[in-house]
């Protein structure tokens, strides 16, 4: 799709965050909503290193997930973790993970966690929970998810980026992904890629994994990707 094609089929919506039920918060993941602070948005468009390119929804069907090796790995190395489910609340302890997290981004660095959670994320638009995990008492990561009736959206996740050796975004994620089987939802989504290299691409190596077509709003199933530098593959 050339650029000039591209903006013609712009989508670029955002509603106000309101409670809704489980049911409707489900639709609105399918139709490629998802939650951004004080709104819930969908947009089929980016920029990515000053130029722009087509988003992707993704989801991962629950029924057919299981853990790569890899994965299996990185939950074994987190038996030396502590983590702790509760509510969504907000800390002064995350605002200064979050500083952390978001020092390791080279572009279109957030402001504040604020930013993608909002003040009631324990409650809008429905139940909101989190992981949080600790090293040596220390809080080192902590994931935002909520609860539909089918489904669960992957919210936000922050981590300390020199804890590497832990993979503590994509175990995070595990965590989440293996509660939510344990739940008996169907679908888990986890936010947008892009159709070019970018830094996540990391949420293209799960198994079951389906994406949306914005044109037809079909989900098909989508080629796991194996973790990658994505960096390496950007034409000079």
């Amino acid at each position: 799709m050339n650029q000039s094609t591209f903006l013609d089929n712009v989508i670029d919506e955002r509603l106000p965050m309101r409670q809704m039920s489980p049911g409707d918060f489900d639709a609105c993941l399918a139709k490629g909503w998802r939650l951004l602070g004080q709104s819930l948005v969908r947009h089929n468009f980016s920029v990515c290193r000053g130029a722009i390119c087509n988003t992707k929804p993704l989801r991962i069907c629950l029924d057919e997930f299981e853990p790569s090796k890899s994965q299996r790995q990185i939950l074994r190395r987190g038996n030396k973790l502590v983590t702790k489910k509760s509510i969504i609340r907000f800390s002064k302890e995350k605002f200064r993970l979050f500083d952390l997290h978001v020092s390791r981004l080279q572009e279109r660095q957030p402001a504040s966690l604020a930013s993608f959670l909002n003040p009631s994320s324990s409650k809008l638009p429905v139940h909101g929970e989190e992981w949080r995990v600790y090293l040596d008492k220390k809080l080192v990561a902590c994931s935002f998810f909520h609860l539909g009736g089918e489904a669960v959206s992957g919210t936000y996740c922050i981590f300390d980026p020199s804890l590497s050796k832990f993979s503590l975004g994509t175990y995070t994620m595990l965590l989440e992904l293996l509660y939510a089987k344990e739940q008996g939802k169907k679908y888990y989504y986890h936010g947008y890629t892009y159709n070019v290299p970018s830094q996540f691409d990391y949420k293209l190596n799960f198994t079951a994994l389906e994406s949306m077509d914005w044109e037809t709003g079909i989900w098909s199933k989508e080629d796991r990707l194996p973790v990658r530098n994505w960096s390496e593959l950007i034409e000079p």
